[in-house]
C-alpha cells in the first residue's frame, strides 16, 4: 500500500505535522523545572548558541522520556549539564535532577 493512499485511509494530510514544539513553550517547560530542581541556574545569562543546544537537547528528550515527573525536562539539563555549570549549576543540582 501506497503512503498517500494509507494516510487518506485514515483521514491524514500528507503534510501533516506529528510532533511540534514552539520554543516558548520548550522554555516555559524547563523554567519550572529549573525552578524547583536547580534555581541557581542563570538561564537568562546564556548565550544564543548554549541555549539553542539545549532547546535541540530537550526536543530530543521529549521524544525519548516520558513526561512524568519531569523526565524530558530534566534529561535535557543533564545531557547540557558540563556547559550548566558556567551559568550557576553545582554538583548538588546534578544529584537532584538525576532520576536514574
Amino acid at each position: 500500500m501506497e503512503i498517500s493512499t494509507l494516510l487518506e485511509k485514515a483521514g491524514l494530510k500528507n503534510d501533516e505535522r506529528i510532533f511540534s514544539i514552539a520554543a516558548e513553550e520548550a522554555i516555559e517547560n524547563l523554567l519550572d523545572v529549573i525552578k524547583e530542581y536547580c534555581p541557581d541556574l542563570k538561564i537568562d545569562k546564556m548565550t544564543k548558541k548554549d541555549l539553542r543546544a539545549l532547546l535541540n537537547s530537550y526536543a530530543e528528550c521529549v521524544i525519548n522520556y516520558h513526561p512524568e515527573s519531569c523526565h524530558q525536562e530534566r534529561a535535557a539539563l543533564l545531557q547540557n549539564f558540563e556547559m550548566l555549570t558556567r551559568y550557576g549549576l553545582a554538583e548538588d543540582d546534578y544529584r537532584s535532577l538525576d532520576f536514574a
